[in-house]
């Protein structure tokens, strides 16, 4: 921790910089929680009073201050009142792994767990690391998700999207989704819940949307989303909202217009690889159709170079190590 934090006080001292945004919930708490020494060197932590946004990412915490403002939630389960080996539930850490515990990850994911066995092993390894595990039943529905850049006077940038592909199934993100008008109910609530939480910058709420209605809330957050993209391309510049809010500059209120659309292009590949709607043919067929009329998370004409190195990171490339030539046996190659 001392290190990481030296090394953005650094950083911010050499390039002048004047806000400095966490890339992960663990840079999120730790650039928090630490807020003084980066402040000291010269840049802004643009996040509410620490304690409160610890509050918003517990998910436990998250939970009841939702339904304290009449937010529907999933329905928890102990791990003993999981009814067999074939029932599916969601198993997540409301409080993630401690990073003095050895090998404790940085992030814990999400994940849908089918069998009793098998949740309370889940369970198990989460606490192994440090984390509080939490048990979810699964609920069928969409995933809606509903981003917005709050102030002390309330919403500046607010955005909604639903997903028409997730990955990985039933408790992934958005491998294909679509702006969609702002749902007043639904954002006045969330408006509640945030000023309850003292929450302060850019909040992306994910919901359940099942097929009643209703949208349950599964996750806050605060912090640069995968699709953020998509909100840029649909005119709300959420990062430049929350850095003109962070640095006291005015930021016109603006909303993402709807019918814009999303493709995170190698999830959808692997979704595809995998779900098979329609056929595999099908189905990746009309996962390439998708792409020319989408916007990416990282692949842009116009600035090819993110993309690239994401890809040059991915492949299994390595240098040829030096040394003596080795002939090959053909029939053993």
């Amino acid at each position: 921790m001392d290190g990481f934090v030296a090394s953005v006080a650094a950083a911010v001292r050499a390039g002048g910089y004047d806000v400095v945004f966490g890339a992960g919930e663990a840079e999120v708490t730790a650039l928090s929680g630490h807020r003084a020494q980066v402040e000291a060197a010269g840049a802004l932590v643009p996040h509410g009073p620490h304690a409160q946004l610890l509050r918003a990412l517990d998910k436990a915490e998250l939970s009841r201050a939702a339904a304290a403002v009449g937010i529907a939630v999933p329905d928890v389960l102990d791990v003993a009142d999981v009814p067999d080996e074939r029932t599916a539930c969601i198993v997540k850490a409301h409080r993630h792994a401690r990073p003095e515990v050895a090998g404790a990850p940085p992030r814990i994911d999400t994940t849908v767990v089918t069998g009793r066995t098998a949740v309370a092993r889940r369970v198990e390894g989460i606490r192994a690391v440090g984390g509080q595990a939490e048990v979810q039943v699964l609920h069928p529905g969409t995933l809606l998700a509903y981003a917005v850049v709050r102030g002390p006077g309330g919403a500046v940038a607010e955005s909604m999207q639903r997903a028409e592909r997730i990955w990985p199934p039933r408790a992934g993100a958005s491998a294909r989704a679509t702006t969609a008008a702002v749902d007043e109910e639904l954002a006045a609530r969330a408006g509640r819940l945030l000023a309850s939480l003292d929450f302060l910058g850019l909040a992306e709420l994910q919901y359940v949307e099942e097929p009643d209605g209703t949208a349950r809330l599964i996750d806050l957050n605060a912090r640069f989303y995968g699709s953020l993209s998509l909100a840029v391309a649909a005119g709300a510049n959420l990062p430049d909202a929350w850095g003109r809010l962070a640095l006291g500059r005015a930021a016109a209120p603006v909303r993402a217009r709807p019918g814009v659309r999303y493709q995170w292009g190698s999830a959808d590949v692997r979704r595809a690889l995998a779900e098979r709607r329609g056929g595999l043919a099908r189905d990746l067929a009309g996962t390439l159709a998708a792409a020319p009329a989408a916007r990416h998370s990282v692949a842009s004409l116009r600035d090819p170079g993110p993309a690239l190195a994401r890809a040059r990171t991915a492949l299994p490339l390595r240098p040829r190590a030096a040394g003596p030539a080795v002939k090959t046996d053909p029939g053993t190659a």
